[in-house]
C-alpha cells in the first residue's frame, strides 16, 4: 500500500446491521462455523480460532485490524498471521477479552453477508456484515433484501467493543440503534 499502511497489510471495506432475528432460510440449529475472538488488551491485536461445523476444520490466526482513520469504521486495514495450534494456544494465554460468535454465509440478491450470532454474555445479539471490494462500491450498495438497521458508524458493535460486554450492557446502545 502506498500509504503508509505496509506491503503485507489491506483494506476492507464493510458495512455492519443489527438484526431482530436470524433472516429466513437460516437453520439456526446449522451455522457454517463458530467463531471465537480474544481481544489482546492494550493493543489492536485478536486472536482467532474458526472451527467449521460441518467438516471441523480449524483456522488460528493472529489479525492486527484499525480503522483508516478514527471514525472510518467502514474502512478497516487488516494484516493476517495464520499459526499453529502451539502459537494460538500461547497469544490466548496473554490478557484480553473474548466474544464467541455462530456465523452463517448467506447469498442474496447477488450479495454475499456474513450473520453473526453471538453466544455467552451476547447472546441475542445477531449482526450482519457484508464485505466490497472497493468504498465506492460499498457506498453505492442498497440495504440488505432482510431487516436491519445500519449500525456501521456505531463502535459499540465492533468485535473489540463487543469483546467482553454482555447484551444487557448493550441495551441501551441496541434500542438507539433501532430507533434511528
Amino acid at each position: 500500500m502506498p500509504d503508509g499502511f505496509g506491503t503485507y497489510a489491506k483494506r476492507e471495506y464493510e458495512l455492519r446491521w443489527l438484526l431482530p432475528a436470524l433472516p429466513a432460510g437460516l437453520d439456526p440449529d446449522r451455522p457454517w462455523a463458530r467463531i471465537t475472538d480474544h481481544y489482546l488488551d492494550g493493543t489492536r491485536f485478536r486472536v482467532r480460532e474458526r472451527v467449521a461445523i460441518d467438516s471441523g476444520d480449524v483456522v488460528w490466526k493472529l489479525t492486527h485490524k484499525f480503522p483508516e482513520q478514527d471514525g472510518a469504521n467502514d474502512r478497516i486495514v487488516i494484516t493476517n498471521n495464520y499459526l499453529t495450534r502451539e502459537e494460538y494456544d500461547r497469544f490466548r494465554r496473554l490478557p484480553g477479552r473474548a466474544v464467541v460468535k455462530h456465523r452463517w454465509l448467506l447469498e442474496r440478491e447477488g450479495a454475499q453477508y456474513g450473520i453473526d450470532a453471538f453466544l455467552d454474555a451476547l447472546a441475542g445479539l445477531i449482526t450482519a456484515e457484508r464485505e466490497f471490494a472497493t468504498h465506492e462500491a460499498l457506498r453505492a450498495a442498497p440495504a440488505p433484501p432482510f431487516e436491519a438497521v445500519d449500525v456501521t458508524d456505531r463502535v459499540e458493535f465492533t468485535g473489540g467493543a463487543l469483546a467482553g460486554a454482555s447484551f444487557a450492557e448493550l441495551r441501551a446502545a441496541i434500542d438507539a440503534a433501532r430507533s434511528r
